[in-house]
């Protein structure tokens, strides 16, 4: 992953690449194990699992306790998206005030 600069400014395209990158893969590593291990927990659970107030059983029940996996990919994604367009809106509104300059050191 490179940020590029041109006329000596910061690209923004390369800014939100890193920052949804690492907000992607930095809740991943967090959060993926803790889901797993709810879904385990409640997989193995002798409990059918209660979703609205209704107990599930059956082949959707085990559907209603891993959805919580299936779904985290996509809630990573989407949130990678939002906070990396916050973090690059954030960024161009400064640009627009002062130079983000890149310099090597």
């Amino acid at each position: 992953m490179e940020l590029q600069t041109k006329d000596g400014q910061l690209k923004l395209g390369g800014a939100f690449k890193l920052v949804a990158t690492g907000y992607f893969l930095g809740a991943g590593v967090i959060f993926v194990p803790l889901f797993a291990l709810v879904a385990l927990i409640s997989l193995a659970a002798a409990v059918p699992p209660i979703v609205n107030g209704r107990l599930v059983e059956g082949g959707g029940g085990i559907l209603m306790a891993v959805l919580p996996l299936i779904m985290l990919p996509v809630i990573f994604a989407m949130q990678a998206v939002l906070i990396g367009g916050l973090a690059v809106l954030g960024l161009w509104l400064y640009q627009k005030r002062r130079p983000i300059r890149v310099v090597e050191g």
